[in-house]
């Protein structure tokens, strides 16, 4: 796959992370939405076609990563945020 088809545009990426051993590719958005074209536009299929003409299967799929909140003990005052 290339980045035309799954239209990802390298300003909506903050990070990509390659699993070599278990070939797999997880790329971080700036925004949910991005995730939730790619998956609407490929139904969370799509192929990929090697240099010598072998074409695998992909599956394309949301994990769940989310976002924890911590809290940090002894922050300065002018580096805390009030919420």
């Amino acid at each position: 796959m290339d980045n035309e088809q799954l239209r990802v545009d390298e300003t909506t990426v903050t990070m990509v992370q390659v699993d070599g051993p278990r070939r797999q590719v997880y790329i971080n958005f700036v925004d949910l939405r991005y995730v939730q074209d790619i998956l609407q536009e490929t139904k969370g299929h799509s192929e990929y076609k090697h240099t010598k003409g072998e074409i695998s299967s992909v599956n394309i799929e949301m994990v769940g990563m989310g976002t924890k909140r911590v809290r940090i003990a002894n922050l300065p005052r002018k580096l805390a945020r009030e919420q």
